[in-house]
C-alpha cells in the first residue's frame, strides 16, 4: 500500500538500506544533506584561513636578529689568556638593503630586515659572544691596540627567503663569511671561509621559523671556525 503521509515526513524517516538485486540503495536524505552542508562550511573556512595567511602582511618588514648569546649569566672557564678583538665585519653582499624576501601565496613580497643597527656590527657581536661562551677572552673593538689577536671578516652572503604555497611555506637560508686573523705576537695570519646553508618546510609561516634557521647557520659557521683553529699561547693557528 502507498503511504498517505506527507512526502517531507516520509523523507525524514527513511534509513540507509540496500537490497541485493536490481533494487537500488536508499539513503537517509536528511543525514546526507547535513553532512554535505558541514563539508561546505569546513571547506569555506579552510579557504578563508589560507587566503588570510597568504595575503596578510604584504609589504611589511619582518624583523630577524643575528643570534645573541644564550649563555648570559653562565660561568665559563677561561681557555686562554690571549686577548682577542673582533672588529665589525665588512658587508660585501650585493644587496645590503635587507636580509631576504618572503614571497606571499597570492603575490606580493615582504622583506626580512634587522630591527636596528648593521649586519656587520651584529655579526661581530654574535661572534664575540659565541667565543666567550667557549672560554675565549674575546670582545668587540674597532681598534687593535693592546690585544694579542685581531679578527676581521667579510660577509659574502647572508640571506633568508620564504616562499608560501597552498598548505606549505618553504624557507631557505644561506651564510658565507670570510674570517681573517692577525696574530700580533709574530705577525702571522690565518684566513678561513665558512659556509652553511639550510631549508625548512612549514605548514603556516611564522617568523620564528626563519629566525631559528638563521641562528642555526650562524652557529654552524662559528663552530666550524673554532673546530678548525686552536690557541697556542697568544697565537691562533689552524689545526
Amino acid at each position: 500500500m502507498l503511504s498517505t503521509e506527507p512526502a517531507g515526513t516520509l523523507r525524514d524517516e527513511i534509513k540507509t538500506e540496500c537490497v541485493t538485486g536490481d533494487v537500488p540503495c536508499v539513503f537517509d536524505m536528511k543525514e546526507e544533506h547535513v553532512r554535505h552542508h558541514h563539508v561546505q562550511i569546513i571547506g569555506i573556512g579552510l579557504l578563508g584561513i589560507i587566503l588570510a595567511a597568504g595575503c596578510a602582511g604584504k609589504g611589511e618588514r619582518i624583523d630577524l636578529k643575528v643570534p645573541e648569546s644564550s649563555r648570559a649569566g653562565e660561568k665559563v672557564v677561561a681557555m686562554s689568556s690571549a686577548t682577542v678583538a673582533i672588529q665589525p665585519f665588512e658587508d660585501t653582499r650585493t644587496d645590503r638593503s635587507h636580509l631576504g624576501t618572503r614571497h606571499h601565496l597570492w603575490g606580493g613580497e615582504s622583506h626580512f630586515s634587522l630591527p636596528s643597527g648593521t649586519l656587520g656590527d651584529a655579526t661581530a657581536q654574535a661572534f664575540a659572544d659565541y667565543l666567550k661562551g667557549k672560554g675565549w677572552n674575546a670582545t668587540v673593538a674597532n681598534g687593535a691596540a693592546g690585544v694579542d689577536i685581531t679578527i676581521t671578516g667579510k660577509l659574502v652572503d647572508v640571506s633568508v627567503d620564504a616562499t608560501s604555497g597552498i598548505g606549505q611555506t618553504t624557507i631557505n637560508a644561506k651564510s658565507r663569511m670570510v674570517v681573517q686573523v692577525q696574530n700580533h705576537a709574530d705577525g702571522s695570519q690565518v684566513r678561513e671561509t665558512v659556509t652553511s646553508a639550510g631549508n625548512n618546510q612549514v605548514f603556516w609561516f611564522d617568523p620564528e621559523d626563519a629566525q631559528e634557521l638563521l641562528n642555526e647557520l650562524y652557529n654552524k659557521n662559528f663552530q666550524k671556525f673554532v673546530t678548525d683553529t686552536k690557541l697556542d699561547g697568544k697565537i691562533l693557528k689552524l689545526r
